[in-house]
């Protein structure tokens, strides 16, 4: 009995460890460099992604954006309305484009047609801004495709959402829900071959 009452303190001890140590292992450091293309992935109602994007295409760290999005609701794409947002704040038109992504039940059965986008138009290399707690593990699929396709890939988020998304995260439930949120569909993928 006292054996599995300290193999029990054990395993709580170790799975909140693992709770606590979630920021480390999901968000890698920041990789801003300079790209053909900013591909635009991190849309979300609590991101300064916009400014992020806009700031970099100012610093001239890439000639073009892409905002990509797959369908939330019936002819509902985010992407369209970063757009829109990325122009308002004084990007050239002709620089920001949407691209429509299918509904996939993975992330990552969408990187092959992303890439062929990036490839089509002529650029070499991409600069993809996700959400931080998203960055390793698209930092790792991302690269491995692009690389297949001859196209250099970096990811980086906006350094401002990684600073609201990690202070004091454990005690607000939109923070917590998206990290846990993230381990989870790491683990899942991590067993069907379309998603690793």
């Amino acid at each position: 009995m006292r054996r599995a009452l300290i193999a029990l303190c054990l395993l709580l001890a170790g799975c909140g460890a693992l709770f606590f140590a979630l920021p480390k292992l999901l968000i890698a450091p920041m990789n801003a460099v300079k790209a053909d293309v900013i591909l635009h992935g991190s849309i979300d109602m609590h991101s300064t992604a916009d400014e992020y994007v806009v700031d970099l295409y100012r610093q001239g760290m890439a000639r073009k954006i892409v905002c990509l999005s797959s369908q939330v609701s019936w002819e509902l794409y985010p992407g369209d309305y970063a757009r829109e947002h990325l122009i308002s704040l004084g990007v050239p038109a002709e620089d920001v484009l949407s691209l429509r992504l299918p509904t996939v039940p993975c992330g990552a059965v969408n990187i092959p047609m992303i890439a062929e986008f990036v490839k089509a138009h002529g650029w070499r290399s991409a600069l993809l801004v996700t959400p931080p707690e998203d960055s390793r593990y698209a930092a790792r699929l991302v690269r491995r495709v692009f690389e297949r396709e001859g196209v250099g890939a970096a990811v980086s988020y906006a350094p401002g959402d990684k600073e609201e998304l990690t202070q004091s995260w454990w005690r607000t439930h939109w923070k917590t829900q998206r990290f846990v949120g993230e381990a989870m569909n790491i683990t899942l993928d991590l067993f069907y071959s379309e998603c690793r």
